[in-house]
């Protein structure tokens, strides 16, 4: 046994847009640790059902290879590279360019 050192996570939200994971087929679209709970066949089902431990690597000077577990800094400090930014910005320019022609193409058409 070991030393696991992390932060307590209740799960990913649910909306009415979540789709549900499907346990049986191992496709899971969401974590949810009552379906975890339930999976793991884990003894304490009403406490599993709760929260589960995501785990951090709090040491960056001596980081774990695999698997790879998030840092502090990576959990806490999103950052977005320029090239990315970029392909963001034709992307939704794109999109916007398109709408338009197609908005203009229906109104010159009806």
């Amino acid at each position: 046994m070991g030393n696991i050192k992390g932060i307590l996570y209740r799960g990913d939200a649910k909306t009415k847009y979540s789709k549900d994971s499907s346990p049986t087929h191992n496709q899971f679209t969401s974590v949810q640790p009552e379906e975890l709970s339930l999976m793991s066949q884990l003894p304490n089902k009403e406490e599993a059902s709760q929260c589960m431990l995501h785990m951090i690597d709090f040491d960056e000077d001596r980081r774990q290879v695999l698997p790879t577990v998030p840092t502090v800094n990576e959990l806490t400090k999103f950052t977005n590279d320029h090239e990315r930014h970029a392909a963001y910005e034709m992307l939704w320019r794109s999109l916007s360019f398109a709408g338009v022609a197609a908005n203009t193409a229906l109104w010159l058409y009806f």
